[in-house]
């Protein structure tokens, strides 16, 4: 049933402002339920983005241990939820770089073994076989030294003859001299002559045997000499080597750059440099101030080859 004009309140009396109060209550109570339920979606919104924003860093950790290290975290966030974001993200940028730098120090790895392997052969080869030129060196010595001490011996007793056979000449000329008997003198000279010539007959010395001998001694240490050469090839590999190992020392300096790592917390690195610089960038050096009076290699090789032509 409608109201009539007469049961309405009028405006101005105390019932029509307390109908207009609940009116407006009635809209105010609206507005809160709405914006209650407003803010009730909102925070079930953020909840449902901070679970799948940790649910995503959950799976870029499990990358991460995994290897996959390409694939930025896309989240915008705020607060400790942003700034774990950020770091990770950090993360991932340095692990990139750590492996691209892991990738191409990995693939000198098997040049720097093969180098390493070859020197190791060719040493062992050349050693070998300096070993057994040293061996025949010595055999040869000791038969051109036998040689010799032969012809010495030989000549030493010819010499003793020869000493013997001029005292007694200069036996018989005093005789002679004396006023001897000429004839008998003369017949005593020429048995003694016959004599010493039946006990000391002339031997020849012959020098060649131990010219040959001398010749191979001097023919193995020219090739001794020759076979060291081989130090001027294993220079080259381990000046090789040395740039493979100063090019892993700048991998290793960059992983310390990429993670922060002070090098001062890891030692004064001072010494390590001088050092350096003395093994590494002057071994190669083809004259040393210790090393500046001794012949080189070639310069004993080219004697040889002087010696040789004489």
């Amino acid at each position: 049933m409608n109201e009539t004009p007469e049961d309405q309140p009028q405006e101005g009396t105390p019932e029509g402002l307390v109908a207009e109060f609940q009116t407006r209550r009635e809209r105010l109570d609206q507005r809160l339920l709405s914006l209650e339920q407003l803010i009730a979606d909102l925070r079930s919104e953020l909840q449902g983005d901070s679970q799948a924003s940790l649910h995503r860093l959950a799976e870029a950790a499990q990358d991460m241990a995994n290897g996959r290290v390409y694939q930025k975290i896309d989240i915008e966030a705020k607060g400790e939820l942003g700034a774990l974001v950020s770091s990770i993200n950090q993360t991932l940028l340095n692990l990139q770089q750590l492996d691209a730098s892991v990738k191409h120090q990995s693939t000198q790895v098997p040049e720097l073994a093969a180098q390493l392997d070859a020197i190791t052969s060719d040493t062992e080869e050349a050693t070998q076989s300096v070993m057994n030129r040293l061996d025949t060196l010595m055999a040869a010595s000791d038969d051109a030294t036998r040689a010799v001490q032969a012809c010495q011996d030989g000549i030493g007793r010819q010499n003793q003859h020869q000493a013997a056979l001029h005292a007694a000449i200069a036996g018989f000329l005093d005789r002679a001299a004396a006023g001897e008997e000429q004839n008998a003198l003369a017949q005593e000279v020429l048995e003694y002559l016959f004599a010493h010539q039946v006990a000391a007959p002339p031997q020849e010395v012959d020098l060649g045997p131990t010219k040959a001998m001398l010749q191979k001694v001097s023919d193995e240490a020219f090739e001794i000499l020759n076979v060291l050469q081989f130090q001027d090839i294993t220079r080259q590999k381990i000046e090789k080597v040395v740039i493979l190992l100063k090019q892993f020392q700048g991998g290793l300096n960059r992983l310390l750059v990429i993670f922060n790592i002070h090098t001062a917390a890891l030692g004064d690195g001072q010494g390590f440099s001088e050092r350096k610089v003395a093994t590494q960038d002057r071994i190669f050096d083809t004259s040393l101030e210790a090393d500046s009076r001794k012949d080189s290699v070639d310069d004993i090789i080219a004697q040889f080859k002087l010696a040789g032509g004489s």
